[in-house]
């Protein structure tokens, strides 16, 4: 028999093990042509979805992030030169990290966008902007009960100011 490494006697591996290639042929990535080249992957699979796989979220949750991302979108770009719309964007962010950990991370999506509609009516008198910003938001909360509803159209709540 001959002599054992200390390697070997700790983890059970021998220097054949090392020297061996069988572990290059099971795990080789040289065979890359029956794989897609946007797969990251290369078709050996993970834990995330699939890009053909959506996430399933009900109209609610889908119609609820459009309504942020157009919500955040309009402060931002609309936002840097207006004091107004700067406050506001700071509160609907004091609220947002205000809310962490607590009960209100289970409301259902129209209660939160009920509970921004009331900051930004708050706030309805201080810019012509929050007014026509909350007029537009209100029309997409409609379609919460309505699907058919029209909505806002449009990327922000702001029309280009021409």
């Amino acid at each position: 028999m001959a002599p054992r490494g200390s390697y070997d006697d700790e983890y059970g591996y021998d220097d054949d093990d090392f020297n061996s290639n069988h572990f290059d042929d099971e795990f080789s990535f040289d065979d890359d042509d029956d794989f897609d080249d946007d797969d990251p992957l290369k078709g050996r699979g993970g834990f995330g979805a699939d890009d053909d796989e959506e996430v399933n979220l009900p109209y609610e949750g889908e119609l609820f992030n459009e309504m942020l991302s157009k919500l955040h979108g309009t402060l931002i770009m609309y936002g840097e030169d207006d004091p107004a719309l700067m406050d506001l964007q700071a509160e609907l962010l004091q609220v947002d990290t205000d809310k962490l950990g607590t009960a209100t991370d289970d409301m259902f999506y129209l209660e939160e966008a009920s509970q921004i509609a009331k900051i930004l009516k708050k706030h309805v008198g201080e810019s012509p902007k929050i007014k026509q910003i909350h007029d537009n938001f209100m029309k997409d909360i409609t379609r919460f009960s309505d699907e058919s509803a029209a909505g806002h159209p449009g990327d922000y709540y702001l029309d280009d100011e021409e």
